[in-house]
C-alpha cells in the first residue's frame, strides 16, 4: 500500500481516534471538556501513532479558534532509530499571544525543530510520526477549538510523480513587497501570497494583518508556515502545510485552489537562490514552442503590475523546493476571529498636523506599546479589486499616540483611508477629508 506523506486530520470521526484528556468533541473541532458549564482549565489531545515514509523533515500545521484569554500547544514526536524522540513543541499559540516558536533538539543532535520545521539526521531518517495538542483557558467560559491538524513529510526517497497535464488558469490577486509594509523585508513574500489566496475567494484581508498575525517572536521572521496555516485558520479558511509535487499541485489546481509554493529563485544583487514563496495560479501549453508552462504570482516583483509571470514547466521542476501551503474555500458556517477590525473616525488636533483616532467620541491614542504599520491610502477615483491593490504611503506615531500625515500631503489635502495594524493583527480603520491649505494658512501654522 502506498503511504501517503501528507497527513491531514479534522472532523469528529477522526479525531475520535485519538486520546482525550479532559478534551470533548464538539461540532467536529477538540475543545476543552467542560462540568457544571464550566470549561476544564487544561486538556490535552493526542493522535494515534502514524507510520510514514522515511523521511527527513517534517512539518506540522493546525486550524483553531484561540478566544482572549486561551492558548494552545502543539506538540510532535518522530519515530527515528528504533525509539520515539522527546516531544517537542512549536510555541504556545493564539492570534492574541506574542507567538514565539521554541528550538529544541535531541541529546545527540541527530533530530531537532527549528522554527517550523523538524529535521531528521538520523541515518534512515524517521518512520513514525505522533501529534499532541494542549488547550488551555483562564475563562471557564471560553475554550479554544482545534479543526484541524496535519503533518507533512518529505521523503528520503521521494518518488516524485508528474501526474495528468492540466491547462487552466486561475485568478489569484496580485501584491509585490514594494507596495507594503517594508519592516519585513523579502520575509513578506508569504502573507502577500496567503492573503491573495484568501482574497481570490472574496475575502479583502491587508497582507499586513496577516504578516503581524503569523510573525515568529524568536526569528521575528514571517515565514514560520506553521504560524501562516494558523492564521489562515483563525480567519476561517482550512490551511495546512504539505511537501507536494507536480501531480499533487495539478490536483488543486483542477480543484480549483490555488496554491503557495516556495520556489528558488535568484534576486538581484545577491550570488545565491534563495526560497520565495509564490503563488501557484495555473498551468498552460505554448503550441507555438510546444512546450508546457506554469502560471506563479511572484511577490518580489518591482511592482505589481509585473507580479504574475510565466516559467517554464522543465524550470519549475528544477527550482520548486517541495514546500505547499494549502488553503481551500472557507465553509459557510466556518468560525473566524480574522480579520479584526475596529472602525473609528480621526480628529484634527489643534496644531493641524496630527491626528487622533476616536472610538464612541472619545479619542483612542495609540498606547506606547504599539509596534505595527500605520499607513494611508488617498482616495484616487479608481475601484480596486481589493483593499490591498491601493497605494499606501506610512505615517509615523506621535510620542502622544497621535499619527502623522506627510507635509505634502496636508497641503494638497484629499480623502483618505487611514489603516493602524498592531503587533497582533488587529487593525483600526478611519476616513478623513483633509481640506486643502491655503498659503496665507501654512503660513500661519509655520509662522512665516
Amino acid at each position: 500500500m502506498e503511504q501517503k506523506n501528507n497527513l491531514v486530520l479534522q472532523g469528529t470521526e477522526t479525531f475520535s481516534r485519538g486520546a482525550l484528556d479532559n478534551i470533548a468533541l464538539e461540532g467536529g473541532c477538540l475543545v476543552l471538556d467542560s462540568s457544571a458549564g464550566r470549561y476544564l482549565p487544561y486538556g490535552s489531545y493526542t493522535t494515534p501513532e502514524f507510520a510514514m515514509p522515511a523521511f527527513c523533515n517534517l512539518n506540522v500545521s493546525w486550524n483553531a479558534q484561540a478566544p482572549a484569554n486561551t492558548l494552545l500547544e502543539v506538540r510532535c514526536r518522530v519515530y527515528a532509530g528504533g525509539e520515539w524522540s522527546s516531544w517537542m513543541s512549536f510555541g504556545k499559540w493564539a492570534p492574541d499571544y506574542p507567538r514565539c516558536s521554541v528550538r529544541s533538539q535531541s541529546e545527540d543532535g541527530m533530530i531537532f525543530l527549528l522554527g517550523d520545521t523538524v529535521t531528521v539526521a538520523v541515518p534512515g531518517g524517521a518512520v513514525g510520526v505522533q501529534l499532541q495538542v494542549n488547550l488551555s483557558t483562564n475563562d471557564e467560559k471560553a475554550t479554544p477549538a482545534v479543526q484541524l491538524l496535519a503533518a507533512a513529510v518529505r521523503p528520503l526517497a521521494w518518488d516524485k510523480q508528474v501526474g495528468r497535464p492540466i491547462n487552466r488558469k486561475l485568478y489569484l490577486p496580485e501584491y509585490c513587497l514594494a507596495s507594503h509594509d517594508p519592516s519585513f523585508g523579502r520575509e513578506m513574500d508569504l502573507a502577500l501570497v496567503l492573503a491573495g489566496l484568501m482574497n481570490r475567494w472574496g475575502e479583502d484581508i491587508l497582507p499586513e494583518e496577516l504578516a503581524y498575525t503569523m510573525q515568529d517572536g524568536d526569528t521575528l521572521s514571517g515565514r514560520n508556515t506553521a504560524y501562516a496555516a494558523a492564521a489562515a485558520g483563525s480567519c476561517g479558511y482550512p490551511c495546512w502545510q504539505a511537501w507536494m509535487d507536480l501531480r499533487d499541485l495539478r490536483a488543486q489546481i483542477r480543484d480549483n485552489c490555488a496554491v503557495a509554493v516556495q520556489v528558488e529563485n535568484r534576486l538581484p544583487n545577491q550570488r545565491e537562490p534563495v526560497g520565495i514563496w509564490m503563488g501557484l495560479r495555473g498551468f498552460g501549453h505554448d503550441d507555438a514552442v510546444m512546450a508546457d508552462y506554469v502560471l506563479l504570482n511572484d511577490p518580489t516583483a518591482p511592482n505589481d503590475g509585473a507580479v504574475a509571470r510565466t516559467m517554464a514547466l522543465t524550470d519549475f521542476q528544477r527550482y520548486f523546493t517541495g514546500r505547499a501551503l494549502v488553503l481551500h474555500r472557507k465553509p459557510r458556517d466556518a468560525a473566524a476571529q480574522r480579520p479584526w477590525r475596529t472602525r473609528c473616525e480621526l480628529e484634527m488636533a489643534e496644531d493641524r498636523r496630527t491626528c487622533y483616532f476616536v472610538r464612541h467620541g472619545q479619542r483612542t491614542p495609540l498606547p506606547e506599546t504599539f509596534a505595527g504599520w500605520i499607513a494611508y491610502a488617498l482616495h484616487d477615483g479608481v475601484a480596486h479589486a481589493t483593499t490591498a491593490h491601493r497605494t499606501f504611503r506610512r505615517m509615523e506615531r506621535t510620542p502622544e499616540g497621535g499619527i502623522l500625515f506627510p507635509p505634502d500631503q496636508l497641503e494638497v489635502g484629499g480623502r483618505c483611508s487611514v489603516y493602524a495594524v498592531d503587533q497582533t493583527g488587529k487593525m483600526r480603520v478611519a476616513e478623513i477629508q483633509l481640506p486643502r491649505r491655503t498659503p496665507q494658512a501654512s503660513a500661519d501654522e509655520t509662522g512665516v
